[in-house]
């Protein structure tokens, strides 16, 4: 099974519906995937605001129906980190109203983890940064997230690559403005759920996956 965010819509790839944890709790589209045409009808419904169900679209082959998906947006690749210092403190930035994670665009040629530590390191002014492993999801097949937005009338998907870094900097941090980033701060594990509220669906997938009480 494949998660993805579209249009603030949870979209589920999956061969059978009834792998979706809560699907008895929520309502659901549940469409079964086949022919372009169904999936295109489908796609104008999730990508519209006519309609604000989940989605549940199910094949037998789920990496196929992914790429499908896909296939109408224009991908952009980035890689982003989850912090830690020796604290048990994680690193969160504020941005355009909402608590985030540093992350951002891979450049031409770079690797996804040079990617990552850049754009750590440029978002909030650490210097010293080390990537300790990449993060997978337990509940999905998922390796990245992948977050839908429109920009300049076009329809693209921001595909992440995460990571798990630590460092030993106690440096102030320092917020790049340029990027709208107006805070960037260090918050205790045990508190990051308290900022859950005010964060993308994707960017809460991302740390559930690595606190400790998960």
């Amino acid at each position: 099974m494949y998660k993805l965010f579209i249009n603030n819509k949870v979209v589920y790839i999956t061969q059978n519906p009834a792998s979706v944890e809560n699907i008895l709790q929520e309502e659901y589209i549940i469409e079964r995937y086949s022919t372009k045409a169904n999936l295109e009808t489908l796609l104008t419904i999730i990508l519209g605001d006519a309609n604000s169900n989940n989605v549940i679209l199910f094949h037998k082959d789920v990496d196929e129906l992914l790429e499908l998906v896909l296939s109408y947006f224009k991908s952009i690749e980035a890689a982003g980190g989850v912090v830690r210092n020796h604290k048990h403190e994680i690193l969160l930035i504020f941005r355009r109203g909402f608590w985030d994670l540093p992350k951002g665009k891979i450049e031409k040629n770079e690797s996804i983890e040079s990617a990552a530590v850049r754009e750590v390191e440029e978002e909030t002014g650490l210097q010293q940064v080390e990537i300790l492993q990449p993060i997978y999801f337990t509940k999905c097949k998922n390796k990245t997230t992948f977050h839908s937005y429109e920009l300049n009338g076009k329809q693209c998907m921001k595909i992440t690559h995460w990571f798990e870094m630590k460092t030993n900097q106690i440096e102030k941090l320092i917020p790049q403005t340029e990027e709208d980033i107006e805070q960037a701060v260090w918050v205790s594990e045990h508190r990051i759920p308290e900022y859950f509220s005010m964060m993308y669906p994707n960017i809460v997938d991302v740390l559930k996956e690595i606190l400790p009480s998960n």
